[in-house]
């Protein structure tokens, strides 16, 4: 009997060393990569955030206020650079090495070290604005009424200048650089890279009834759109000519079109009589 179990303490020596070799080998990459993982997530929630912002700039400024260039520039300098440099709508294109940012490296932060950042300013970042009509019933009632509005604006000398679309989407695209545990990807372009490891693209849609009018003047132009009258401004600046020649028509007043008066005039400042309070 002594014999027997001294051959099976025999047997089991070595074990507790290859367990902890095939568990390091599992568990070594894995902590390791823990960390990088966290990064690439940060930048995927960075980017999210900034077609946020991207979409949401179109439905307030649009593009007779900020053109591509500068919406651009603002989500670069407001989302990809470091986190602790102050907020300025009035930057260039910040992509120098002294504004990186500092959590986004492959293993460790070196500043002469390029091939180790994630994301490199300057390199791989591409945004896209887009304004569509929805495809459902609501786009479709939208293009309609914009088409009977400009008809009638046509007609009556009105501006009907509603949004026809509004369907606004941003998209934000950045290429994360390869790395020592991430070699190899594919790029923005679809294509396989030896130098990117991955793209990061990620979108955000607003959905806006732009029917707001921006000041008096505009929402007067608007309705006008819809006062039959206003067909015949053309009768009245005539008949208006009219009244400085023939003295019978003197007491005629307010038929020509200008601030004042004339056929079709709309004053956007004239409160209806329920707004008035009473004595």
């Amino acid at each position: 009997m002594i014999a027997i179990k001294q051959c099976r303490l025999f047997k089991q020596k070595g074990n507790a060393t290859v367990e902890t070799i095939l568990i390091a080998t599992v568990t070594v990459p894995l902590l390791t990569g823990i960390p990088l993982m966290g990064k690439i997530a940060d930048i995927n929630h960075t980017t999210a955030q900034s077609s946020r912002y991207l979409a949401w700039e179109q439905t307030i400024a649009g593009p007779h206020y900020k053109d591509i260039e500068q919406l651009e520039s603002e989500v670069n300098n407001r989302f990809f650079v470091r986190p602790d440099l102050q907020i300025r709508s009035d930057r260039e294109v910040l992509t120098d090495e002294r504004f990186e940012n500092p959590f986004w490296s492959g293993f460790g932060y070196d500043e002469d070290d390029e091939e180790n950042r994630l994301v490199v300013l300057g390199r791989g970042f591409d945004t896209v604005v887009s304004n569509q009509r929805p495809e459902s019933i609501a786009g479709t009632l939208s293009a309609g009424i914009d088409e009977i509005g400009d008809t009638l604006a046509s007609i009556t000398g009105g501006q009907w200048d509603i949004e026809e679309n509004g369907l606004y989407t941003g998209r934000v695209s950045i290429e994360v650089a390869g790395n020592t545990i991430l070699t190899s990807g594919v790029d923005c372009n679809g294509q396989e890279s030896e130098t990117i490891a991955a793209c990061v693209s990620r979108s955000n849609t607003i959905y806006a009834d732009s029917w707001d009018a921006r000041d008096p003047a505009q929402a007067a132009r608007r309705s006008r759109s819809f006062v039959p009258a206003g067909a015949l401004e053309s009768v009245g600046d005539t008949l208006a000519g009219v009244t400085t020649i023939v003295p019978f028509f003197a007491d005629i007043q307010g038929l020509r079109s200008d601030s004042n008066g004339g056929f079709g005039y709309i004053n956007p400042h004239v409160l209806p009589m329920d707004r008035y309070a009473e004595d």
